[in-house]
């Protein structure tokens, strides 16, 4: 029953699509500049079959702004879709899990260990 539960998780074409809703700032002490958003994100396959490529963007005045894009994978001991950035300001990782029609996430600040956003999103 577990390895059920892990290979309906592990599945790529049930994170593939398109995902739209908000994206939370959780702790404006750490990201004061962090503003809460609207936001779309469109998941696709990569060349690699166990990577998937997501591009975010936000939705202000209606217009769909791309905010960035990244690779994830899927991290079997956390049980979500990860991804990692890094460069000389921050160091954060994105955690996306799948339920059915709808997808919930955390973005970390991994030195801190704190939780920055919180998304909830629902499939198109």
């Amino acid at each position: 029953m577990i390895a059920l539960g892990l290979a309906a998780l592990l599945d790529i074409s049930a994170f593939l699509g398109t995902w739209r809703g908000t994206s939370t700032c959780v702790d404006r002490e750490l990201a004061p500049a962090c503003k809460d958003e609207i936001v779309v994100y469109e998941v696709t396959r990569t060349a690699e079959p166990d990577t998937a490529h997501l591009m975010a963007y936000k939705i202000v005045k209606g217009e769909k702004g791309l905010m960035g894009e990244s690779d994830f994978t899927f991290d079997a001991p956390k049980g979500c879709w990860t991804s990692e950035f890094r460069n000389d300001r921050v160091h954060i990782v994105q955690c996306l899990t799948v339920h059915g029609k709808s997808m919930t996430g955390t973005l970390s600040d991994v030195p801190t260990g704190k939780k920055v956003r919180e998304m909830k999103l629902k499939r198109d």
